[in-house]
């Protein structure tokens, strides 16, 4: 009896270890903001290919330079196997199916958006193209947020005394260091090739509501700020938002934090330097007061868009610390 017993109990035990078992899946690769575009050749240059390339591929918003949304890797079906499967972003065409799309989480690595578009004509196929694109942008273009707050958690900065002193905690990368702080602001800035990204933060005394903040009404409030404290190399000059190119603004709600997100192109009055801005108006309910944190680029003849992506993960990244008593 007492052996019968035991064969249950073993076959049982392997029985829920198999329905339990956690299936290896390596860690997804690629650049930021790239994606793998699974088609054959022929499609990819034809009508097919052209659609992905207009939705995917268009120009980022606010830099002084034209810059792909996405950077497209397109891969033929034979191709697609093993190592090639760990792609961050995958769009994969199939054109033997009923029309529809859908999408699967770490289908073949961690992390990894997976966008599989069904159709058995290229009509059909263009269609779901078209049906998916928003969702599907908003979901390639969050994961690479959090991707970049991934990488830089491997190597954070250490030093964030200037944030507490500001009750703030925000996880920038060990190559940031604290450029310059005064009472009412910190900047910090990071090497790149061929110049530097920064990130400021200060408070506004105003307690007006951010969404109130027209698009002429933050150009006046930040050159305000690019006056008083981001100086240009040359006397009397000073941080401006260039006048040739109109921002883009628009509300976010990230993880329940209210933002005013502009995007821009800046310049300094009276000297030869200019770049891409990134700026957020944003609510700290927890201590009543609204913060200004901008993060700006200066990388003459360089690509910026990575470099603003993560800005806005850093940014993000935002948690709140309540003035101690």
């Amino acid at each position: 009896m007492k052996k019968h017993l035991v064969i249950i109990f073993i076959v049982f035990f392997l029985q829920s270890c198999e329905d339990n078992k956690v299936v290896y899946k390596p860690e997804s690769s690629a650049r930021i903001n790239s994606i793998t575009v699974v088609v054959d050749n022929d499609n990819w240059n034809n009508t097919i290919g052209d659609k992905i390339r207009n939705l995917y591929a268009d120009e980022y918003e606010g830099l002084p330079q034209i810059e792909e949304r996405f950077t497209l890797k397109q891969m033929p079906y034979e191709a697609f196997s093993g190592f090639s499967r760990s792609s961050r972003n995958i769009i994969y065409i199939n054109k033997t199916s009923k029309p529809e799309f859908f999408f699967e989480i770490d289908k073949y690595a961690r992390p990894q958006i997976y966008l599989e578009i069904k159709g058995n004509s290229i009509k059909s196929i263009l269609e779901q193209i078209d049906k998916s694109k928003t969702e599907a942008i908003n979901k390639f273009t969050n994961g690479e947020i959090e991707e970049n707050k991934r990488r830089i958690l491997k190597s954070p900065l250490k030093d964030t005394s200037a944030m507490e002193d500001f009750l703030i905690d925000m996880k920038m990368p060990s190559a940031y260091s604290l450029y310059k702080q005064d009472q009412n602001l910190i900047w910090y800035q990071k090497q790149i090739q061929s110049g530097h990204s920064n990130i400021i933060v200060t408070e506004l005394a105003s307690q007006k509501n951010i969404f109130d903040y027209n698009i002429p009404n933050l150009i006046k409030l930040r050159d305000s700020i690019g006056e008083i404290f981001l100086p240009g190399r040359n006397p009397e000059s000073f941080m401006i938002s260039e006048k040739e190119y109109l921002p883009y603004q628009k509300k976010v709600s990230y993880y329940g934090i209210k933002m005013l997100e502009t995007r821009g192109t800046w310049e300094v009055k009276g000297d030869f330097m200019g770049g891409p801005f990134l700026n957020y108006l944003i609510e700290d309910k927890l201590n009543d007061r609204v913060l200004f944190i901008e993060g700006f680029v200066f990388a003459p003849s360089k690509r910026k868009r990575d470099n603003i992506i993560e800005i806005e993960a850093i940014v993000k990244s935002l948690k709140f610390k309540k003035e101690s008593n």
